[in-house]
């Protein structure tokens, strides 16, 4: 028996988690996790949504009365932010600190003045931190409204707890709950991740010829609704957002706003190139494949595309803006070489830098910036 416990003792002192000791107890060490409540999902979408989405995260709101509460507001704002967009959420996520949240008609209208399809908002309705001493718990509740016309698209609430263990006494070895240096953090990215599942399978990145055919079909019909209805206006009672609109025109004497055109109808598909090239990399040939799969279906093969490249910050601008093009034509090349697809049904772009999908400060990002969009012709 002897010989069993002292080889045990050997094997676990490989372990990083395990310290052996020859005069006293030898301690292993079991990280505390991350315990969650149900996801509880009181509103989302029953279709899936294919074109690209663009949303405005604002700092959450504490409503446990804190005297730091717009700090920790911040954190678990900025936290969430940064797990979608790991995640690639929506194709394009800014998350502004300097906002506060003052009502939903007023982040509606920051959001809409800026030209975001989305406004996030949350809320932490309960917050307790006990570092490495007690227990720790978050209860996070998260909103996204759609800024055309303020209606509730998603609606999430979860909590989280750490929880802080006694230890556990086998005479030869002592088992000790260790709790994580920021449980709060842990909690908070184990709640975003949960709350993005159902947000992912209904924005969109398509990776399949019939989620492709099936995306641009939903841009071809959403392309054509606008132009259906401008001839029918209906006269309808203002919102709060527009009165505010309208006062602050008045307000501001200045001339009618020009309302901007559409944004143009589009996919999300994640091809990659190498830095600085239009090569494309080698992961991204399937879903090239997919897409001249569904090109030459029987509902698209008689569309015409058009094909724009996009680029990170790197180099400038006017070296960037030749690279998108590149890039556009790198991917035309392959459809019509790999595909009965004809020159003439896809017409090719650049954007440079102009447009990218998240702020170009890291490497990831700028992996996600260096992309081509696709879009069906109007």
């Amino acid at each position: 028996m002897k010989k069993y416990l002292i080889i045990l003792v050997l094997l676990l002192s490989a372990c990083t988690k395990f310290e052996p000791q020859l005069a006293t107890q030898s301690i292993f060490y079991e990280d505390a996790a991350v315990q969650l409540s149900p996801l509880m999902v009181y509103s989302r979408p029953e279709k899936p949504h294919y074109g690209p989405l663009s949303a405005l995260f604002y700092p959450y709101h504490v409503t446990q009365t804190m005297s730091d509460g717009k700090d920790w507001g911040k954190l678990v704002g900025k936290n969430v932010w940064q797990n979608w967009t790991s995640l690639q959420v929506f194709p394009s996520m800014v998350f502004d600190e300097r906002l506060v949240y003052r009502g939903l008609e007023d982040a509606l209208f920051t959001a809409r003045s800026r030209g975001y399809d989305l406004v996030v908002v949350g809320f932490v309705p309960y917050l307790y931190l006990g570092h490495t001493m007690d227990d720790s718990a978050v209860t996070l509740q998260v909103k996204i409204y759609e800024t055309k016309h303020g209606q509730m698209v998603c609606s999430f609430e979860q909590s989280g707890r750490v929880a802080k263990r006694m230890d556990d006494d086998f005479i030869l070895i002592k088992r000790e709950h260790r709790m994580p240096d920021s449980a709060f953090f842990q909690i908070v990215q184990e709640i975003a991740t949960d709350m993005a599942v159902p947000l992912t399978s209904w924005a969109r990145y398509e990776n399949t010829n019939k989620g492709i055919i099936a995306g641009l079909s939903a841009a071809m019909a959403d392309a054509d609704r606008p132009r259906m209805q401008a001839y029918t206006p209906v006269q309808q009672e203002p919102t709060m957002a527009t009165k505010k609109i309208q006062a602050m025109s008045q307000k501001s004497k200045q001339s009618p706003t020009t309302i901007a055109p559409p944004k143009a109808n589009s996919i999300n598909l994640a091809v990659q190139f190498d830095v600085d090239s239009a090569t494309i990399k080698p992961e991204s040939y399937k879903l090239l494949n997919e897409l001249g799969k569904a090109l030459t279906s029987a509902k698209l093969k008689n569309k015409s595309i058009i094909i724009a490249g996009h680029t990170d910050s790197d180099s400038t601008a006017e070296y960037n803006l030749k690279l998108s093009k590149d890039r556009a034509n790198g991917v035309k090349k392959y459809l019509v070489d790999k595909f009965p697809i004809s020159a003439t049904r896809i017409a090719t772009t650049g954007f440079g830098e102009s447009r990218p999908l998240v702020p170009n400060n890291t490497k990831y990002n700028k992996l996600l910036n260096r992309r081509v969009q696709v879009s069906i012709t109007p």
